[in-house]
């Protein structure tokens, strides 16, 4: 398969390149500079400059006629940080710009990386919430709320794009460990490795069932493979529980 990965200088990027270039897979990262070109380069993927910030929608979409990927990745993020104007700009009104223009270059196929806990606060906790994940909840919206606002009404729209196939993964905390066990469909709210992220991006991309659910991933004591069946066959959408 061929990819496209926005936020391709990213940290869970990088491991996907590596990952699935490693598997005979092509991969190009769009980047904001020649930073990472080397890197990226090393790990066998493209670099290609393109600011989400500042580009517009027929800069992308030619971006994707150019390269005609067989699906594409939207993993950046402003992740709350710096001004909060970036928020919006990344997070925001970049994933719409991306949505705009895989319509209008006829690419379908998209893994979004989302957050957990992503939603609408006026409808309350999910159903399945401990009383932890509650308060980690509060916390981290009181901690990155403009960055959690931006990723909902990003996903908002992205429900509504009817021509996309998308699966939105939801990972906890990110953190540097290297890729173990996990957990796949309603979760707690908790930590995930940005290994992991990457492994089950490909493994989505590799299953059509995925296609339409929006799925939370932790880490946790379930095999990949295992968990991702669980979560298609019983069609598990953690999308507004």
């Amino acid at each position: 398969m061929k990819f496209v990965i926005f936020g391709g200088g990213g940290k869970v990027a990088r491991h996907f390149t590596r990952i699935a270039s490693g598997q005979g897979h092509k991969v190009v990262c769009v980047v904001r500079n020649d930073s990472h070109h080397s890197d990226l380069e090393s790990m066998g993927g493209k670099p290609s400059i393109l600011s989400i910030e500042d580009a517009t929608v027929p800069q992308i979409t030619d971006l994707l006629s150019d390269h005609k990927p067989d699906a594409v990745i939207f993993s950046a993020g402003a992740g709350g940080k710096g001004d909060p104007s970036r928020t919006t700009k990344v997070d925001f009104e970049g994933a719409v710009k991306v949505f705009d223009a895989m319509e209008a270059a006829n690419v379908r196929r998209l893994l979004y990386v989302g957050a957990i806990d992503v939603r609408d606060r006026d409808k309350g906790y999910p159903k399945h919430y401990t009383q932890e994940s509650k308060d980690s909840s509060d916390k981290t919206w009181n901690a990155i709320g403009r960055y959690m606002d931006a990723k909902y009404k990003a996903e908002v729209e992205l429900h509504s794009r009817k021509a996309l196939q998308y699966t939105v993964l939801r990972p906890g905390g990110l953190t540097m460990e290297p890729a173990g066990k996990c957990q796949m469909g309603l979760c707690q709210t908790g930590k995930t490795s940005r290994e992991l992220v990457a492994k089950a991006l490909l493994a989505c991309a590799n299953e059509p069932k995925s296609e339409g659910l929006t799925i939370d991933l932790m880490d946790g004591d379930g095999e990949l493979e295992a968990e991702l069946s669980k979560v298609v066959e019983q069609r598990i959408d953690a999308w507004e529980e």
